[in-house]
This record gives C-alpha cells, sequence and structure tokens, in this order.
C-alpha cells in the first residue's frame, strides 16, 4: 500500500506491478507446506470424527424421527448463515462499483464451495423431516387438490439448496477464468492442465469481458435470489413448521439478514487470517476491514430490528400459545443462549464498531466479527434445537414447553466435524484458485492514482464504466 505524504497518511494504493502480483499469489497458491498439510491432516480427522458422532446418533436415534437431529439442522443453518451466505460480499460491491472489494471478492466466493458440505448434510435432514400433512408448512398441501404440490416440502428444499450450490461454483468459476488464463502459462503439470481447460480459451477480448461481465452479473443476482430463498425455506421447514402455533412472517427474512451480518464477519475474519499466513499485508490493508464494518454495523442495527419485529407481536398478544412460545423461544430453558445471542449479535457490534478509530481498524472488526460468528452459532442451536424438541408438530397450539436438550457426545461430534469440514474445503479450495482476484486488482490500479493535495496525499477514484 501506498503511504504518502510529510505526515504519513495512509491511501490504500497497491504498489505492486501485474507481474509482480501474479507472481505473489499464483506462488503462494502452489505452495503447500508442512504447516499446511497439518492443517489439512487436523481438519480431515475433526471431520471422520463427525461422521463418527452422525453414526453414534443414527445408532441410537435412528432415521424415523427428526428428533435426534436438531443439533445437525442447527449445524446446516449455522454454515448457510456464514460460509453459504459470504459470496454475497463479493455480489453486491461489485453491482455497486465498489473498489475496496477487490482484494476481498475472491475470499468471499471461495466460501461457496461449502455448498458441497451442506448437500450432504442435507440428504438425513431430509430423511427425517415430517411430511407436509397436518404440518404449518409455507405450501398449500392438501388444499386445492390432495397430494398438491408433490414432494412438497422435500424435492423443494432440495431443489433450491442444489441450484444455490450450483450457481455458487458456477460464480467461483466464472470469476477464475482470466486468472486461469494468466496461471495456465505459469504452472506445469496437472495443475497446468486443469488451469488451461477451465480458462475456456480465455485472450482477454473486449467481446470475452463483456460475455464475462454479463455472466457474472447474471450469477450473482442469481445467487442472491437463491440463497435468501434457501434462507426462507430451511428457516421455515426445519424451525417454524415444526412448532404448533409459531406464525413468524418476518422471521425467515430475519435469518436471510442475518446470513448477510455473518458473511461480513465470515469475510473479515477470513481476511484476517489471510492476511497473517501469507504475503497479502500490502493487498488486505485497513480500507477493506473499515468498509466491511461498516456495513456490519449497519446490518447488525438491521438485524436487531428486524427481530424485534418478529419478536414484539409473541410479547405483545400475550394470549396462551403465544406466551408458551415465548417461554420456548426466548426466556424459557434456552434464555441463556437468547442473551449471549443478543449480546455478540448486537450488543458487541453496537458498542464497539459505533467508535471510528475502532471502526477504522484491522483487529477492531475482526474481533467483532468473530463474536458475531459464534452469536449465530448459538442462535442456530436455540431456533432449530428448541423446535425438533417439540414432540407433537402438528395442530395449532403448543402443548407443552420442552426442556432444554443438551448436546450428547454424538451431537457435539457432528457439530465439530461440519465446522472443521466448512473450514477443510475452504482451505482446499485456496490452494486451488487464486485468494486473490488478480484482474479485478489489474482493473483497479488502472482506475486509481494518487496526486498530492498541498501536503497530504489524494486518492483519485474512477468508475469501471
Amino acid at each position: 500500500m501506498h503511504n504518502g505524504g510529510p505526515h504519513g497518511h495512509h491511501v490504500d494504493l497497491l504498489e505492486r506491478s501485474s507481474e509482480q502480483a501474479a507472481g505473489e499469489v499464483l506462488g503462494w497458491t502452489e505452495r503447500t507446506g508442512p504447516v499446511y498439510l497439518l492443517v489439512v491432516l487436523v481438519l480431515a480427522a475433526l471431520v471422520a470424527l463427525g461422521v463418527v458422532g452422525f453414526a453414534m446418533t443414527a445408532a441410537d436415534g435412528g432415521l424415523d424421527s427428526h428428533h435426534p437431529w436438531g443439533y445437525l439442522a442447527a449445524a446446516l443453518a449455522f454454515i448457510m448463515t456464514t460460509s453459504l451466505s459470504a459470496p454475497l460480499v463479493a455480489i453486491a460491491p461489485r453491482f455497486g462499483k465498489a473498489h475496496w472489494n477487490r482484494y476481498v471478492s475472491r475470499i468471499a466466493e471461495t466460501w461457496g464451495v461449502v455448498g458441497l458440505l451442506a448437500l450432504v448434510i442435507l440428504i438425513p435432514l431430509l430423511l427425517t423431516l415430517p411430511p407436509a400433512d397436518d404440518r404449518n408448512t409455507m405450501l398449500l398441501y392438501d388444499t386445492i387438490v390432495e397430494g398438491w404440490p408433490v414432494g412438497a416440502p422435500h424435492l423443494y428444499v432440495a431443489l433450491v439448496m442444489v441450484f444455490v450450490v450450483i450457481n455458487g461454483f458456477g460464480l467461483l468459476w466464472a470469476s477464475n477464468i482470466p486468472d486461469f488464463a494468466l496461471a495456465k502459462g505459469r504452472v506445469g503439470g496437472l495443475r497446468g492442465a486443469l488451469y488451461s481447460k477451465l480458462a475456456l480459451g480465455w485472450v482477454g477480448s473486449k467481446r470475452q469481458w463483456r460475455a464475462l461481465r454479463a455472466g457474472m452479473g447474471v450469477l450473482g443476482a442469481l445467487y442472491f435470489m437463491f440463497i435468501v430463498w434457501a434462507h426462507t425455506v430451511i428457516s421455515f421447514d426445519f424451525a417454524q413448521s415444526l412448532v404448533p402455533g409459531m406464525r413468524d412472517s418476518v422471521f425467515p427474512a430475519w435469518q436471510a439478514l442475518g446470513g448477510l451480518q455473518a458473511a461480513l464477519a465470515t469475510v473479515i475474519v477470513t481476511s484476517f487470517v489471510v492476511r497473517k499466513i501469507g504475503p497479502f499485508r500490502d493487498y488486505i490493508g485497513v480500507n477493506q476491514f473499515w468498509s466491511m464494518a461498516k456495513l456490519m454495523l449497519a446490518s447488525s442495527l438491521l438485524w436487531m430490528y428486524f427481530w424485534w419485529s418478529g419478536f414484539i407481536i409473541y410479547w405483545y398478544g400475550k394470549t396462551p400459545a403465544q406466551q408458551d412460545l415465548l417461554q420456548l423461544m426466548w426466556f424459557g430453558p434456552y434464555r441463556t443462549i437468547f442473551i449471549i445471542t443478543i449480546l455478540l449479535c448486537f450488543a458487541s457490534p453496537l458498542l464497539i464498531l459505533m467508535w471510528n478509530p475502532v471502526r477504522k481498524s484491522i483487529l477492531g472488526p475482526t474481533i467483532v466479527g468473530s463474536l458475531i460468528i459464534i452469536g449465530h452459532f448459538f442462535d442456530k442451536i436455540r431456533i432449530y434445537v428448541s423446535s425438533y424438541s417439540v414432540e407433537e408438530y402438528t395442530g395449532h397450539v403448543l402443548k407443552e414447553v420442552p426442556e432444554a436438550v443438551t448436546p450428547g457426545a454424538g451431537d457435539a461430534l457432528m457439530m465439530l466435524g461440519v465446522v472443521a469440514g466448512a473450514l477443510l474445503l475452504f482451505t482446499l479450495a485456496v490452494k486451488v484458485v487464486p485468494i486473490v482476484n488478480l484482474w479485478e486488482i489489474r482493473e483497479g490500479s488502472m482506475l486509481q492514482v494518487v496526486r498530492p493535495f498541498k501536503r497530504l496525499p489524494l486518492k483519485i477514484l474512477a468508475k469501471p464504466e
């Protein structure tokens, strides 16, 4: 980064030629040292423990009932909220033609590979999910024509998740096409042959650039649409519809908004780690953390507002059914987890990021991002474990508030394995795709320049179109 002026004022401008940047980024992508291999082995061992935990839970509870699988459902919702929502951090600023996201867009897009793990987890959850008959689903099952829509809700939940995963891989591949073309001449062997195939004969013509930008725009819009819909169907069919009397139209939107908040937190924490372990200190700087921190603070306020918009209906309704729901979700057996969630997902971002010196730093947003991720982890346990603990899912009134379900050994191992699996897929992916978007950085360097303004450096920005 460029630091200019007699007072050393920071100006975020990468002082690298395209050749130097390509050499550093691609060189790091190719290297797999002993520390990297150790991390992969540890994560793979934790994934194996997760498989053991799944086998323990299946042996104990079987696949005939959904009740034993609340923690696995919470794990699915957690990686959807964090990993699968992370590409939004690349999509939204790109639509707004921002500059700061060029250095972290690839980090955000790479998290989309975790969709493979989500599909694997979805299989046992769909096998144990109760049918739509007599359940408060979002589909008009047996209301207009008997048995319509066919396969509801299992088929449609599966289709939405498949579309999210395909879309995420398509977006990651499209974003990498120019970098694959650049890397194929520098890398030999199987990796070079793979890059050559994936580059699709890219030469950088005007026609190819127009097609790439149009394709990325369409893929980005579709991913945004599908991930919001995925949050809707997962939160509805795996949580709200399992609790009689729970009718909250704000709940799916609140879950999707939580995905945006957690996406920013995930990319911030990942950027901090990438900056520390690789030669990327000059690529990922204060400007990226500062920009994402401002959005994270805004999304934290919106997250709280949407939660309150749904909660206030139950609070002021005061019917016996609504009071039972308040006990189940908020003030009963999961009260402690609820308080932790509010503190980590709302109070901490507000009280810490309200200070500009903290917000305009690297460590401050990283700490807040870590707290938000932990908060969403607990929140998913509160929502999904409590929903799965309800014995009678039919009817319109919750007949009994169940006790809290503490995690058994199998539950703990499953959740540990899911988190490790997400980290493992990302760790493997960063050695296939360049973790920094080379063509976006090159484009950005052509659109910004530093000029002196009296005694201070001033960065002048241009829009790409």
